[in-house]
């Protein structure tokens, strides 16, 4: 072979300290004779070992991450020992990094061999005139303080929000602060590190392209010296491709032509990649092999899908355009989250976190992931899962909320190989939907002409067009075809109702959400308090209440937005208004956060029911990069709140709603199956005590993958019943689909005691994980039901945070990769504490 790897990952020594130069060797040398040096785990970051050294406190613990900036202004050495093997001997040899975070230095036996300053490059150096083959080496890498260098370059002329300096990082920005987000930058070796020996014959890149007819397109990059010996006739080398899967097994074999090469192949019959929902996302292994006569070069392999994308942009009127994306010709409602980094210390995200998110998003009957633009390209194995799962993903190029200055032409051209890779490294993966210049560039959402036009319509798209030309890419988010980026008439759209509604009467809120349209909805949302259990992993004892400046630390705060008050009070204000007056933390999780899930409950609704007109719902935001009780529907531990409940259950395949409008109830059927419905949908008048009266009916015949209004019905018809609410059903034979819908304020509803009964029907183990079945039956209304796991660790519920009406029964599943018994789980409702 022609490649030989060792890794580096694993323990690294590390230590912050400023050396000079001079003393350079015989510093890294006392990494190994001092106790000066801590362990440090790569991939990783410097926070964990200075938090178990007892260094820094736990910067996620109360007000104790101002305690922790200092990290961010002090040099960071990692230093790692490593046998070098005997056959490296005469092969150009090469230290790569996946990912450092940020600006470093790498020496290899004492001698400077680079530098990185881009958290999103992978970096290789050629240090073979350094290394001893055959003995140890030291690899060290300095990281320097990143605030110094940062705020050593002259950022006057330009804006961006919570913190100028940024703009020129290419860094995470958003641990720069953020309203979601504390102002502590990551530092580490965040990616892996190896050791690579290379002789003539590799092959540098694979691109698979694919049909829904099952062609495929497979080209290989190989490395210029092969090339060039094949071209002077001192070679003559083959590639060849095996595509292999759901019972195809294709080969073929092509001559290597120079550095670019590719072969076209056919698969009967694919199986192909659809979207969750929408089918199976089947995935394929390729390999490419290349060899010199009989002799292996160098191998690939990886997974690809069989798919087709489209983004329609197609006239919808006369000033209006459709923003709709179609698998396999299939038209799809994306409907799901836009993603944050899940840690703030990128390096220390392990794959069980994102394989627990992404099921998460997989049950919640997502299908479409934004990796948002201020955080990471994330690591491969996220994407992974994705494609396993049937996540689409809208990937954004790293630029949020700012000016991006491309009048340094030296900068800008320096950006151009970040693009490259990243869009290298993703383009097999078929979850990769749609690709994005940024989020929320200035001029986003007014008419400006503002830096940074022209990297993201001309630099970002000629780079994706020539490395990914299957895929369309849009300059921002939001987008429009109009001078004002946010016109919600055309591309995709940011911003929610709440801040209107709250200025105003929140009581109000679904009057304002039903304003807000747009073709496609790619950010909107509110924020809302985690549960009980989390919030006393972060909060110290004494300041779980009244609400306080922890509070008002770990929820942070818009200053761009047009409200007074904080993100705390706005929370405390709406739960009061519609609720009550919380007297504890307990009650504060309790009405905070059902407030949240009815709000954004309905945004979802809404944005479906506006289908076809509408293609697409993505809620800011899906998770936490820290533990707060800010916008995620899955807090930092990976615990969903009520709000992710709300949305799987907006998300079903076919859902009922109602629009109160104009004195008038529209009852709406909505769903995304791609075959014609007939039902009878059925409006009841009913109180929580269980007095049921059915006001009105209708047969329904709805068309494929839509939404229609099937019933409307005068406001002035529906009788006057106290502590009421409309109970709508949708019959339609394969299933049914209801909606209990509040037409009066929750605080004016008088609950009872439910009387909830509860069986446990099955415990046992299924597919490596135990599973218990829960059945539940009330006898008059139960609201919020919630099953809680007492001990700490994650469990997957069927369903959660539900009403259940008088007499109604319901099955829930509980499953958690530990073993519990049926005591282990907690229930509660409206009327119980939530702890």
């Amino acid at each position: 072979m022609s490649v030989e790897k060792i890794s580096l990952d694993g323990v690294w020594k590390l230590r912050d300290v400023s050396h000079p130069a001079d003393f350079l060797p015989k510093f890294i040398d006392s990494a190994y004779q001092s106790t000066d040096w801590m362990e440090a785990q790569v991939p990783g970051d410097v926070h964990p070992p200075l938090i178990e050294s007892g260094r820094i406190p736990d910067p996620f613990l109360g007000l104790n991450t101002e305690k922790c900036e200092w990290t961010a202004h002090a040099d960071w050495w990692h230093v790692k020992e490593t046998q070098v093997p005997a056959s490296f001997e005469g092969k150009d040899i090469f230290v790569i990094f996946d990912g450092i975070d940020t600006f470093s230095t790498i020496y290899v036996n004492g001698k400077k061999v680079g530098e990185t300053a881009n958290m999103f490059l992978r970096y290789e150096f050629n240090i073979s005139e350094h290394v001893k083959v055959g003995e140890k080496n030291i690899i060290a890498v300095c990281i320097h303080g990143t605030k110094e260098i940062i705020e050593a370059r002259d950022t006057s002329k330009y804006m961006a929000c919570f913190y100028v300096p940024r703009v020129f990082a290419r860094k995470a920005q958003c641990q720069f602060e953020w309203d979601w987000a504390p102002h502590l930058p990551a530092l580490g070796i965040w990616e892996s590190v190896s050791l690579e020996a290379r002789d003539v014959g590799i092959i540098e890149d694979v691109y698979i392209r694919t049909k829904s007819n099952g062609e495929v397109h497979v080209e290989a990059t190989l490395d210029f010296a092969l090339a060039k010996q094949v071209n002077a006739g001192e070679r003559t080398s083959q590639i060849e491709v095996k595509l292999s899967g759901h019972g195809s097994n294709v080969v073929d074999v092509a001559k290597v032509v120079g550095k670019n090469n590719f072969i076209n192949m056919k698969i009967d019959n694919p199986k192909l990649w659809m979207p969750n929902g929408y089918g199976e996302p089947n995935l394929y292994e390729y390999e490419v092999t290349l060899k010199n006569d009989d002799a292996v070069l160098d191998v690939k392999s990886g997974r690809f899908g069989v798919r087709e994308v489209e983004l329609v942009e197609e006239s919808q009127g006369k000033q209006m355009h459709s923003f709709t994306f179609k698998i396999n010709s299939v038209e799809v409602f994306a409907l799901g989250a836009n993603w944050v980094p899940a840690d703030c210390f990128t390096g220390t995200v392990k794959k069980e976190t994102y394989e627990n998110l992404i099921r998460l998003t997989k049950e919640a009957n997502f299908n479409m992931i934004r990796v948002w633009g201020g955080g990471i390209y994330e690591k491969n194995e996220f994407y992974d899962l994705c494609d396993e799962n049937g996540i689409m993903i809208w990937q954004d190029m790293m630029f949020a909320c700012s000016d991006i200055p491309d009048d340094d032409l030296e900068w800008t051209r320096s950006l151009i190989p970040e693009f490259e890779y990243q869009v290298r490294r993703l383009r097999n993966h078929p979850c990769i939907t749609h690709w994005c210049g940024g989020n929320e560039k200035t001029g986003s959402f007014a008419e400006l002409v503002t830096t940074g036009d022209v990297l993201t319509n001309y630099i970002t798209r000629g780079v994706v067009g020539h490395l990914m030309p299957d895929l369309a890419y849009t300059p921002s988010s939001p987008y429009s075809l109009t001078d004002v980026s946010n016109d919600a008439e055309s591309g995709d759209t940011h911003g929610g109702m709440y801040e209107q509604a709250f200025e105003d009467d929140i009581r109000k809120f679904r009057a304002y959400i039903d304003e807000k349209h747009a073709v496609f909805m790619s950010e909107f949302g509110l924020h809302g308090p985690p549960q009980y259990k989390s919030l006393v992993k972060f909060m110290s004892p004494d300041k779980l209440w009244p609400l306080n400046e922890e509070w008002e630390h770990h929820v942070q705060d818009n200053p761009y937005n047009s409200i007074p008050e904080t993100f705390v009070q706005v929370q405390h204000k709406c739960a009061t208004t519609l609720f009550h007056a919380p007297d504890s933390a307990q009650e504060f999780v309790k009405v905070g956060g059902t407030f949240y899930a009815e709000h954004e409950y309905a945004e979802f609704q809404h944005h479906r029911r506006r289908q076809p007109e509408n293609s697409g719902t993505m809620i800011w935001m899906l998770n936490d990069c820290w533990p707060c009780a800010s916008w995620s529907v899955i807090d930092y531990y990976g615990l969903p709140k009520q709000s992710y409940y709300a949305l799987k259950r907006a998300c079903e395949d076919v859902v009922v709603s109602v629009r109160e409008m104009q004195g008038k109830f529209e009852f709406y059927v909505t769903h995304s199956l791609q075959q014609k419905l007939n039902g009878k949908l059925v409006v009841a008048l009913c109180d929580v005590d269980g007095e049921k009266k059915e006001i009105a009916s209708t047969d329904v015949a709805i068309d494929a993958h839509t939404s229609k209004v099937a019933l409307t019905m005068n406001q002035n018809e529906v009788p006057e019943m106290a502590n009421s609410y409309l109970l709508v059903t949708f019959d339609y034979g394969q299933g049914d689909a209801s909606e209990k819908f509040f037409h009066k304020l929750w605080k004016d509803i008088n609950w009872p005691e439910p009387n909830l009964n509860v069986a446990i029907t099955n415990l046992e183990e299924v597919d490596g994980e135990y599973e218990a079945t829960f059945e539940f039956c009330t006898e008059k209304y139960a609201r919020c039901v919630n099953l809680t796991l007492k001990e700490d660790h994650l469990a997957y519920f069927s369903d959660n945070y539900f009403d259940l009406i008088s007499g109604e029964s319901k099955t829930v599943t509980v499953r958690s990769v530990k073993a519990f018994s049926p005591s282990d789980v907690k229930i509660n409702h409206w009327l119980t504490s939530w702890k």
